[in-house]
């Protein structure tokens, strides 16, 4: 890609909104994709972590 090409790059605003995301969400829900909140994995990371902790504690 040149200079040029970069400067004739045409760009769109979009506007995001809740119903967008939504309709995105279920799209790739139905594509048999998982989707999940940010919290979420981390919150199964560290109750992994703290069950493992546990588990080497009371087995150690």
């Amino acid at each position: 890609m040149t200079d040029n090409d970069i400067e004739n790059i045409q760009t769109v605003d979009i506007k995001v909104t809740a119903e967008s995301i939504d309709a995105h969400v279920i799209c790739l829900k139905e594509n048999g994709y998982k989707v999940e909140r940010s919290w979420t994995s981390w919150t199964k990371y560290i109750l992994a972590f703290l069950l493992g902790g546990y588990l080497a504690g009371t087995f150690l």
